[in-house]
C-alpha cells in the first residue's frame, strides 16, 4: 500500500508560517495570501534556472507513516519521466479508472476490480517496473 507523503516545512517568504502552497512557477513554498502577494512582486522563474535550492532540500518529502511496502520518494519521482508510463497514461480509460479507484470509499477494493483491467494491470505492471525494477534473476 502506497501512502501519500505529508509535506509540512516552513514558508520559504516570511518564514514563520507552514507552508500549504507552493508557487506554480518556482516550488517556493508560501503559507498565505499575503507571502504569496510578497513574492510575485519579484521575478520569479522556474526552478531548472532560478538559483533556489532544489525542492527537496527546501522541503524534504517523507511519509507521516511507512509500512515494509512504502515506496521511498526518491523512487516514486522516477514515475514523473518514464516515457512507457507516460504513454499508457494517455489512454482516458486508465485515467478514469484511477479517478475511480482515488475516490473511492474502499480503495482496496477499487484496486482488485480494477486489477480485472487488462489496461490497468499493464499499468501497474509499468509502475513496478520502474520502483522495483527486475533484477538479472528474474
Amino acid at each position: 500500500m502506497i501512502i501519500e507523503p505529508k509535506m509540512s516545512c516552513q514558508c520559504s517568504i516570511c518564514g514563520q508560517g507552514l507552508s500549504k502552497y507552493k508557487c506554480p512557477t518556482c516550488c517556493l513554498p508560501y503559507c498565505s495570501l499575503s507571502c504569496w502577494k510578497n513574492h510575485k512582486s519579484k521575478e520569479c522563474v522556474p526552478p531548472a534556472t532560478n538559483g533556489y535550492i532544489e525542492e527537496e532540500k527546501i522541503c524534504p518529502k517523507k511519509y507521516e507513516f511507512e509500512t515494509e511496502d512504502t515506496v521511498p520518494v526518491e523512487k516514486l519521482a522516477l514515475l514523473e519521466n518514464d516515457e512507457a508510463l507516460r504513454q499508457i497514461l494517455e489512454n482516458p480509460h486508465v485515467r478514469n479508472i484511477l479517478l475511480n479507484v482515488d475516490s473511492a470509499r474502499d480503495p482496496s477494493r477499487a484496486i482488485q476490480e480494477a486489477m480485472l483491467e487488462p489496461i490497468f494491470v499493464e499499468f501497474a505492471d509499468c509502475c513496478l517496473k520502474v520502483v522495483e525494477p527486475p533484477t538479472e534473476g528474474d
